[in-house]
């Protein structure tokens, strides 16, 4: 039989289809979703708040980005220089972060009455 040259091909030979590795995979998926979590609104308003009180200075970190010196509070991300950061300030992102950062905090009892505990009206 002849051999097949670059522009022929064996008969049954044609292309696959590339394996769907990760599609189904519970773990996975929760892998990934734990790994990019963020931080909560009020852990960040916590945060922001001993900040503000003690003023604390970053320390250098190697293994964050730009040695932890950039780090936006609002959105509690470090970036890898100065300009970078001023470019995030910049952002729709960060101003829409502000803004929900500024609002007042959820106590324990307005959680509870929004869920009807707490609340009788006998």
């Amino acid at each position: 039989p002849p051999q097949p040259g670059p522009l022929r091909r064996k008969k049954g030979m044609g292309r696959y289809r590339p394996k769907r590795t990760q599609k189904g995979k519970l773990d996975h998926k929760k892998a990934v979703k734990v790994k990019r979590r963020k931080k909560d609104l009020d852990q960040i308003q916590d945060e922001i708040k001993v900040v503000e009180k003690k003023g604390l200075k970053l320390p250098f970190d190697p293994d964050l980005p730009g040695l932890g010196q950039f780090y936006c509070p609002f959105c509690s991300r470090y970036f890898i220089n100065a300009n970078t950061l001023k470019n995030h300030e910049k952002t729709k992102d960060h101003k829409k972060q502000i803004k929900k950062v500024r609002e007042e905090q959820y106590t324990q009892r307005e959680a509870e009455a929004a869920a009807g505990l707490g609340v009788s009206n006998k």
